[in-house]
């Protein structure tokens, strides 16, 4: 059994027997966002938190010194071309372990393996693949039977399909914000809309689609009942699940019945 816990935005917490790992904690008060669900003295002990990229939704800076502070047994994963920034904030170096896609981590119960994903630092850079490879990144997390895949901030590029098949995905975490000219204007680089995250958690043979990265910021939302909606008129067979805040969600060994 592995429990998910959502914490906003792409946060989440994931635990599986006696191990705990989490993804893209972001609880750090910033304007314009909404308040965080937890402070840094709420988040439960973990193995390891896992980074997908620099953006400060994702690597909340300010956090990690605190839960090292409080938890000075935490591993934080971060992709190999911010390995650098990630040892700034004071982190020793056997605590930071660096993510190189498909590359597999061993993390107590949990074997991790990192995937690119297409995203961009700034609009001005264009969506890509980063430069090197490997600044984006998703993580696909397997423990026992199951496996969940968190793709960090992503739009659809060549090949993503079929990486994903090959890591038998059942429960897919994916950004349903969208993009569009409006917030690429002011910067704001986009991601999947919730159509496409209908369609690419069925692309990859996903069981549960989790909707992420709608709640946080006013200016950069997303709607979990559209991808509600066009999951149930395209894919009736696949589980849309919206969660709520900090409320735990057992999955067993087979995820379409959670």
């Amino acid at each position: 059994m592995v429990k998910l816990t959502w914490v906003g935005q792409a946060g989440f917490v994931l635990e599986s027997g006696s191990s705990r790992i989490a993804v893209d904690l972001f609880l750090t008060p910033t304007e314009g966002a909404r308040p965080p669900e937890w402070r840094p003295e709420d988040v439960p002990r973990l193995d390891a938190l896992l980074v997908t990229h620099e953006h400060l939704d994702h690597f909340d800076r300010p956090l990690i010194q605190a839960l090292r502070q409080r938890q000075p047994q935490l591993k934080v994963v971060v992709p190999a071309p911010i390995q650098r920034e990630a040892l700034s904030l004071g982190l020793p170096d056997e605590a930071v372990l660096t993510a190189v896609p498909l590359r597999p981590i061993v993390l107590g119960s949990f074997t991790v393996t990192p995937v690119l994903s297409c995203h961009a630092v700034s609009f001005r850079d264009g969506y890509g693949l980063g430069d090197p490879p490997g600044r984006f990144l998703g993580y696909a997390m397997k423990a026992g039977n199951l496996t969940f895949y968190h793709s960090g901030d992503t739009v659809i590029y060549d090949s993503m399909i079929d990486t994903l098949r090959s890591q038998e995905v059942d429960v897919a975490l994916l950004p349903i914000n969208g993009r569009d000219y409006f917030r690429e204007s002011q910067d704001i680089v986009g991601n999947l809309t919730a159509e496409e995250a209908v369609e690419l958690a069925h692309a990859i043979g996903a069981k549960v689609l989790v909707p992420m990265h709608y709640d946080a910021f006013q200016r950069n939302p997303g709607d979990p009942a559209a991808a509600v909606r066009y999951a149930r008129a395209r894919y009736p067979d696949l589980h849309t699940l919206v969660l709520g805040y900090r409320a735990p969600w057992a999955f067993e060994d087979t995820p379409a019945a959670p």
